[in-house]
């Protein structure tokens, strides 16, 4: 009993320093629940039953439902086919692409996905294969994805909002390098890398005397003319900002032909119209990093582009097709008879980009506490969770000593939200699921997390 009344005086406490700050008198709302998972009992409960924006707290909803549906084994496929006929050493025909969804390809994350080692792996199979010329053209056959309609506008020109396709390519991000000069002045762009002609960026961004990137990028895949508004820090030679990529398709084409020519591979790009040429010569099919992998990526790194083509990917396996409400349908029918979804999760997409998601704390630590009981796959989504004071998203927050290795997790935040879920391991190994989630606070984001971590440390302590 006497814990009880030490973890309700810690909370007690927190809230009255929110209330020193105008969190709650002004409008917000905070919400936290704390459980025990062994014994199915609550530490915590605050307000568990509201519904807030969880911002990126979502992917841990996504990640879980396609671990426990496609399992940690789950490959992305791409086909690279070339079709017609070879005769010394000149395919007559295209070399075709066949998507399969993969956001991972030509990313970043891994290494076998770096764009390098996918040019010499398609380098070496044309070759082994005798093809030294290409009369014809790369194709990528893929389906044009629907928007997600709730996303919001101002999101979609940026990296961050980069929207998924069927075929993805670099993580659908360009880097843009921006030069400034003094205080006030119209900035220049430098470069774009990698190329995305025949699209165009219209620099309108102002120098500032301040030290951060304020650019942000507006454009839609059907607009050639693209543009960057805000600002930078003024007197920048190099200043790097990063926009989502206009048509992946076009720049994966332009870069494979670029380099299959620079390593003795020419490609016509002439139409070949001879139907009888267009028979299947040889196949190759590029594999994509294990679904183990790459949901590690979404939850420590926070990754939109990867939540969100899982999503679809729900969608494409159990409905045929790619949609978004499909797959937020495909979510719901597996949580609806473990825990309460319907009244505790409203979901519009796979990341929490959209501000029209919105979950009860109770829901989160209900599903995460069903995760932990029954899932056959625990130990590999828990391994994709970032840990306090060490990785990824929690990297900046439980840093006490007595915490290390003892929290794992998540944070999600946007304008005026912040949230963190996961775990904690007591004494004698006993887990504890726990959530907690500001809305609509008016002060810096800084402070809040700064009471979050204090307030979340000491009641993890003390229990």
């Amino acid at each position: 009993m006497k814990i009880y009344i030490v973890i309700l005086l810690s909370l007690y406490n927190s809230l009255l320093i929110y209330s020193q700050y105008n969190i709650e008198d002004n409008g917000a709302s905070v919400s936290l629940k704390i459980k025990a998972i062994n014994t199915n009992t609550d530490v915590i409960n605050y307000h568990s039953h509201q519904r807030l924006i969880p911002a990126s707290l979502t992917k841990i909803i996504t990640t879980s439902t396609a671990l426990q549906l496609l399992g940690p084994d789950y490959c992305y496929k791409t086909r690279f086919i070339c079709k017609g006929d070879l005769f010394n050493g000149q395919l007559n025909g295209d070399l075709i692409v066949e998507p399969g969804g993969d956001p991972t390809l030509g990313s970043k994350y891994f290494k076998d996905t770096n764009p390098e080692v996918l040019f010499s792996k398609i380098q070496q199979w044309l070759q082994g294969n005798g093809i030294l010329k290409i009369k014809g053209k790369i194709l990528i056959k893929s389906l044009a994805l629907p928007y997600s309609s709730p996303r919001l506008w101002e999101d979609i020109g940026n990296y961050y909002g980069a929207y998924p396709q069927e075929f993805n390519w670099r993580d659908n991000t360009v880097n843009v390098i921006l030069s400034s000069k003094e205080t006030g002045r119209l900035c220049d762009v430098v470069s774009i890398q990698p190329d995305i002609s025949p699209y165009k960026m219209d620099c309108k961004v102002i120098a500032a005397n301040h030290n951060k990137d304020s650019a942000y990028v507006y454009g839609l895949p059907e607009i050639e003319d693209w543009w960057i508004e805000g600002s930078i820090p003024s007197n920048r030679t190099g200043f790097k900002i990063k926009a989502a990529m206009p048509d992946p398709k076009s720049t994966f084409i332009n870069e494979l032909t670029n380099y299959l020519e620079t390593n003795d591979i020419s490609i016509n790009h002439e139409t070949i119209s001879d139907n009888s040429l267009k028979n299947d010569l040889c196949v190759y099919t590029y594999i994509s990093p294990k679904f183990s992998e790459i949901i590690k990526i979404v939850n420590h790194k926070s990754n939109n582009l990867f939540a969100d083509m899982i999503l679809l990917t729900l969608a494409k396996e159990f409905k045929n097709i790619y949609s978004w409400d499909l797959g937020v349908q495909v979510v719901k029918d597996f949580w609806d008879d473990k825990i309460d979804f319907k009244n505790n999760f409203r979901i519009k997409d796979g990341s929490g980009l959209t501000p029209k998601n919105l979950i009860t704390t109770k829901g989160m630590v209900d599903l995460l506490s069903w995760m932990k009981n029954h899932s056959l796959y625990f130990d590999v989504f828990k391994s994709s969770l970032a840990i306090g004071g060490k990785t990824g998203t929690l990297k900046s927050v439980f840093k006490n000593n007595d915490l290390k290795n003892r929290v794992f997790g998540k944070s999600g935040s946007m304008e005026g939200v912040l949230g963190y879920c996961g775990y904690f391991i007591g004494n004698h190994g006993k887990y504890s699921a726990f959530c907690y989630i500001a809305n609509n606070y008016l002060i810096e984001t800084k402070l809040v997390r700064e009471q979050m971590d204090k307030t979340l440390t000491q009641l993890i302590l003390d229990h």
